[in-house]
C-alpha cells in the first residue's frame, strides 16, 4: 500500500486496517471520507432543532440546551473517529432524550439538574464498563426480541408525544383521545410535514428531514402559525454557564434514583452496543467505539445536555463511503460549523420538527420484524414492553414490566435452557423497582 494508492484501489479490509495518519495522508481517500462525512450530518443535523424541544419538558431552556446539543455532537463525533478510526456518529440520540426528559423529569419528577445527574452516573457506569469484556456480556445476555421492542415501544412513544404537542390527537372524554381538528393551521401544517418528510425519505434524500423543516418552518412564518419558537441569540451563550456543571443530587427519593440511573445504563448499554456491531467491523474497533460514546455521554452530561448515542444515520455516512474515522470527525466539524445558524434555529416551531420526530419513531418501529413471533414466550414480553411505554408515558416501567416477564415465560413454556443469570438478575432488579416504587408512593 503506498501513499500514491486512491480510494477505489483501495479494499474495504486495507483500508480498516489503516491508521488516522495513513488515511490522511491518502488524498483522494481524504475526499471521499469528507463527502460521506457532510452527508452523514445532513441526515443527523436534526438533532439541532429537535433535541432541544424535546428536552425542553425538563425546563432546561431551550436556547442553552441547543447549544449543549451542537457541542455535545461535535465533541461525539470527533472524538469517536480520533479514538476509533470508524465513521460512526455519536450524538445526544432519540430514544434515551425520551427517557431523559419525558419520564425522568416529567414522570419521576426529577429536577433538570437532578435528571443530569442521573445521566451523569449512567454514563460513568457505562464508560466504566465498555474498558471491561462485562458490556458484551451483558448485551448478548439479552434476548433480541426485548432489545427490538424497546426501540418499538420508544418509537411509538415519541411519535404519540409529537402528535399531542402539535394538536393532531387530543382528549377525549369518551374515547380518552381523538384526532384533532383537521380547521386547524398548525396541524394542516404538520400533516405537510409528514408528507414531505415521507417523500423524501422514500426518494433516499439524506436532506430530506432538513428540507422538510425548512419549507413548513417558511409557511408557518408567513402565515403566522410558528408556535412554540423561542429567540435564540449568540448572546444567550453567556448564560450556558448555567447549565454546565449543574449535577444535583437532591431527589424525589433514592429509590427513584436507583431505578432512573439503572434505566438509564440499560438503554444505554442496549442501543450502543447493538448499532455499534451493526456498523463497525473489528472487535479492537468496536470496543474503541463503544468506549467513545461512553466518554462523549460524561461529556454531554456535564454541559447540560441528554445522553449520546452510536447515531443510526452513521448508515447515511456509510453509503456515502464512509469507512475510516475522517468521516465521524468532518461530522463533528460540521456540527461546530452550525453555530451559524443559531440565529434561526429558534424560528422552527414544533410543527416543523414533529415530522421528523414521526418518522425517527417509524424507522424505530421497523424493529418490530426482530421480534421473534413464533415464539410466544419471547412475543409475550415484547408485547409488553411496547404497548406499557406510550401507554403509561413511561419508559422504566415499560422495560420493568417485559423484562420481568421474560424469565417467566420462558419457565411457563419450558424453556428454561433460554435463560442466563443476567436475565434473572435484571428482572429482580426490576421487580423490586417496581415493588419500592409502589410501596413507597
Amino acid at each position: 500500500m503506498t501513499d500514491k494508492s486512491t480510494a477505489s484501489e483501495l479494499t474495504d479490509e486495507e483500508i480498516n486496517k489503516m491508521s488516522l495518519k495513513e488515511v490522511w495522508q491518502n488524498k483522494k481517500l481524504v475526499r471521499s471520507e469528507f463527502i460521506a462525512g457532510t452527508t452523514g450530518f445532513f441526515a443527523i443535523m436534526y438533532v439541532i432543532f429537535v433535541n432541544p424541544q424535546i428536552v425542553a419538558a425538563t425546563h432546561i431552556p431551550t436556547q442553552l440546551e441547543t447549544f449543549a446539543t451542537i457541542f455535545a455532537s461535535a465533541f461525539g463525533c470527533i472524538l469517536g473517529g480520533f479514538l476509533s478510526n470508524t465513521p460512526m456518529i455519536i450524538v445526544p440520540g432519540m430514544g434515551i432524550n425520551a427517557l431523559f426528559s419525558y419520564t425522568i423529569a416529567e414522570s419521576m419528577h426529577f429536577t433538570w439538574q437532578a435528571t443530569l445527574a442521573v445521566s451523569l452516573v449512567s454514563s460513568l457506569l457505562y464508560a466504566a464498563l465498555t474498558f471491561t469484556p462485562l458490556i458484551d456480556k451483558i448485551a448478548d445476555a439479552i434476548n433480541d426480541s426485548m432489545k427490538n421492542a424497546i426501540n418499538v415501544g420508544i418509537g411509538l412513544f415519541l411519535t404519540f408525544t409529537a402528535l399531542k404537542g402539535v394538536g393532531f390527537i387530543v382528549s377525549d372524554k369518551s374515547n380518552f383521545i381523538k384526532f384533532g381538528d383537521l380547521r386547524s393551521p398548525v396541524l394542516l401544517l404538520t400533516l405537510l410535514g409528514i408528507l414531505l418528510t415521507m417523500f423524501f425519505h422514500i426518494k433516499g434524500k439524506a436532506w430530506g428531514m432538513i428540507a422538510s423543516m425548512a419549507i413548513v418552518t417558511v409557511i408557518a412564518l408567513i402565515t403566522g402559525n410558528a408556535t412554540n419558537t423561542h429567540a435564540i441569540a449568540y448572546s444567550d451563550f453567556a448564560n450556558w454557564g448555567t447549565i454546565i456543571f449543574k449535577q444535583s443530587f437532591v431527589f424525589p427519593s433514592w429509590v427513584k434514583f436507583l431505578i432512573a440511573t439503572f434505566s438509564m445504563l440499560m438503554l444505554m448499554i442496549f442501543e450502543g452496543v447493538g448499532i455499534t456491531k451493526g456498523y463497525v467491523k473489528g472487535q479492537k474497533k468496536i470496543k474503541r467505539t463503544l468506549q467513545a460514546t461512553g466518554l462523549a455521554n460524561i461529556f454531554a452530561s456535564l454541559v447540560g445536555s441528554s445522553p449520546s448515542v452510536d447515531a443510526a444515520e452513521t448508515g447515511s455516512a456509510l453509503a456515502a463511503g464512509a469507512k475510516t474515522g475522517i468521516s465521524a470527525i468532518t461530522t463533528g466539524i460540521w456540527f461546530l460549523a452550525s453555530l451559524v445558524l443559531i440565529p434561526i434555529i429558534g424560528y422552527i416551531p414544533s410543527c416543523a420538527t414533529a415530522s421528523i420526530i414521526i418518522l425517527t419513531g417509524s424507522l424505530m418501529m421497523m424493529d418490530v420484524k426482530g421480534i421473534d413471533n413464533n415464539d410466544f414466550s419471547s412475543w409475550f414480553p415484547a408485547f409488553l414492553i411496547i404497548f406499557t411505554i406510550p401507554f403509561t408515558g413511561s419508559i422504566s416501567t415499560g422495560m420493568a414490566m417485559g423484562f420481568i416477564a421474560y424469565p417467566i415465560a420462558k419457565i411457563c413454556s419450558g424453556k428454561v435452557k433460554d435463560l442466563n443469570s443476567v436475565n434473572v438478575i435484571i428482572a429482580i432488579l426490576f421487580a423490586l423497582s417496581l415493588a419500592v416504587t409502589a410501596f413507597a408512593a
